[in-house]
C-alpha cells in the first residue's frame, strides 16, 4: 500500500515539476519580450498555486470528490491552454494533463479530462472546427485513445495492487487472529488442566460416595436379607415349639440360610457378584431363587420366562436378580400372601422382571413406595441400582389387592462388558 501512495503523490507532483521546467525555459527565452515573459511567469505562478491548493493541500479530494476536482481540472486545462498559446514549451504541461486527469478526476470522468487535453494539444476547440484540415481531429482522437488506454492500464494495475494489498492485510489479520486463538487455546489448555484436576478430585469423592452406597446395597442384599430370613425361620420355629418336626425343619432352613449368607459374604468380598450368577445364567439363577423361597416359606411360587433368553451384561443381571430377591423378601415380611408369581420378560431393547403376590397390599403414596410402609432401604437400594442402568421401578398396590413390582432395565448385551474392558 505504501508504494501506491508514493506513485499517487508522484503523479500529483508531476505537473508542478513540468510547469517549473517549462516556466524556467519560457522566462529565460530571449526571443520573448520582457513584458510577455512577466505575464507568462504570472500565469505559471497562478497554475502552481491552483494545483497546490486543489490537489496537494487537499489530498482527500483527488479521485474521490467530483465537484472540486471538476472545477480544478477545468481551471487547470484553461490555464494550461493559455500558457501553451503563449509559448510552445508548455506543451510539456499539456502532456502532463493526461496523467493528471486520471490522478484527480474520479471514475469515468477522467476520460472526459483526457478528451479535453487532446483538444488542447491540437490547438483548441477552434482547430477542430476547421473542416478543411482533418488532421487535428485525427490527432486529437488518436492522442485521446492512447492516453485513455494508458490511464486505464495504470488504474487496472493500481486496482490489482490494492486488491493484493487488501488480501495481504486480510491474511495478516487472519494470522494475528490465529496467533491470538492459539494463545487463547494455550490459556484454555492450562485452565482445562486445572479444571481436570478439580474434576478428578470431585470424581474421587463421588466414587467414594458411590462405592459406599454400592457396598451398602450389597450388604443389604446378602447379609441383611440372610439374617432376616434366619430370624423369620427362628420365629416360626418358636411359634411351633410343640411340633418337633416343624421346629427341626425351620432350624434346618435357618441353618441353610446362614450358610448361604456366609457364602455370599465370602463371595462378595471377591467380586461382589451374586453367587448364583457366577456359574449359571439369569433364568436358572432366578428359578433356583424362586423355588428355594417357595420351599422355605411353604408357599407356591412360580417363575415364567418369556422371549428369547440371552446373556446380558453382569450389572444388568445383578440388578434384576437383586430386585427379585428384594421383592421376595418384602413378601415374606409384609405381604401375607398365599401365592406369588415371578415373570422374566426378554424384549428387544429391555428386560423386565415382574413380581406379583396376592397379599394384603398397601397404598404406595401413603407408604412412601415401600411395602414396609416407610420407604425402607430395600426398595430404595433397588431403585438406586436400577436407575444407575437407566432403568426404572414401578410399584402397583392397593389395600386387599396384592402388590406388583415391575423392574425394567436396558438389555445391554454381555459383549458390552468385553468392549468396555
Amino acid at each position: 500500500m505504501l508504494r501506491i501512495d508514493v506513485w499517487d503523490r508522484a503523479w500529483r507532483i508531476l505537473p508542478l515539476v513540468l510547469l517549473g521546467v517549462a516556466a524556467l525555459i519560457a522566462v529565460t527565452d530571449p526571443s520573448v519580450p520582457p513584458r510577455d515573459r512577466a505575464v507568462t511567469a504570472a500565469l505559471s505562478a497562478a497554475v502552481a498555486v491552483w494545483h497546490w491548493w486543489m490537489v496537494l493541500a487537499h489530498p482527500h479530494w483527488p479521485e474521490r470528490t467530483l465537484a472540486p476536482m471538476a472545477l480544478y481540472f477545468a481551471g487547470f486545462i484553461v490555464l494550461t491552454w493559455a500558457l501553451f498559446s503563449r509559448h510552445p514549451v508548455y506543451g510539456l504541461l499539456v502532456l502532463a494533463c493526461f496523467p493528471t486527469a486520471f490522478a484527480t478526476l474520479p471514475g469515468r470522468y477522467a476520460y472526459l479530462g483526457v478528451a479535453a487535453t487532446a483538444i488542447v494539444i491540437v490547438g483548441g476547440p477552434l482547430a477542430l472546427l476547421d473542416a478543411g484540415d482533418p488532421w487535428p481531429i485525427v490527432l486529437a482522437l488518436s492522442g485521446a485513445a492512447l492516453a485513455a488506454f494508458i490511464g486505464w492500464s495504470i488504474r487496472a494495475l493500481e486496482t490489482e495492487v490494492k486488491r493484493r494489498n487488501a488480501a495481504n492485510r486480510a491474511l495478516e489479520s487472519a494470522n494475528r487472529a490465529l496467533e491470538s486463538a492459539n494463545l487463547r487455546l494455550a490459556q484454555l489448555g492450562e485452565e482445562n488442566a486445572e479444571l481436570q484436576g478439580k474434576l478428578l478430585a470431585a470424581a474421587r469423592q463421588t466414587g467414594v460416595a458411590g462405592e459406599r452406597g454400592r457396598l451398602a446395597r450389597e450388604i443389604h442384599d446378602t447379609v441383611a436379607q440372610g439374617l432376616a430370613g434366619i430370624v423369620t425361620q427362628l420365629e416360626a420355629a418358636e411359634e411351633a415349639a410343640n411340633d418337633a418336626e416343624t421346629v427341626r425343619r425351620r432350624l434346618a432352613v435357618a441353618r441353610d440360610l446362614a450358610r448361604e449368607s456366609l457364602t455370599e459374604v465370602r463371595r462378595s468380598l471377591d467380586d461382589l457378584r451374586p453367587g448364583p450368577l457366577a456359574e449359571t445364567r439369569l433364568p436358572e439363577a432366578l428359578s433356583a431363587l424362586v423355588s428355594g423361597w417357595g420351599a422355605a416359606n411353604e408357599l407356591p411360587a412360580t417363575l415364567t420366562v418369556t422371549g428369547t433368553a440371552r446373556l446380558l451384561h453382569p450389572e444388568v443381571e445383578v440388578a434384576l436378580y437383586r430386585a427379585v430377591q428384594e421383592a421376595l423378601a418384602n413378601v415374606t415380611r409384609h405381604a401375607g400372601a398365599g401365592k406369588i408369581g415371578v415373570t422374566l420378560s426378554y424384549m428387544e431393547d429391555v428386560v423386565v422382571a415382574d413380581v406379583r403376590d396376592d397379599g394384603v397390599g398397601f397404598t404406595p403414596s401413603e407408604a412412601g413406595g415401600s411395602e414396609s410402609g416407610g420407604g425402607g432401604f430395600g426398595l430404595t437400594a433397588m431403585r438406586q441400582r436400577v436407575v444407575r442402568l437407566a432403568g426404572n421401578v414401578e410399584v402397583e398396590s392397593a389395600p386387599g389387592q396384592g402388590t406388583a413390582i415391575s423392574v425394567t432395565v436396558p438389555a445391554i448385551p454381555a459383549a458390552a462388558e468385553r468392549e468396555a474392558t
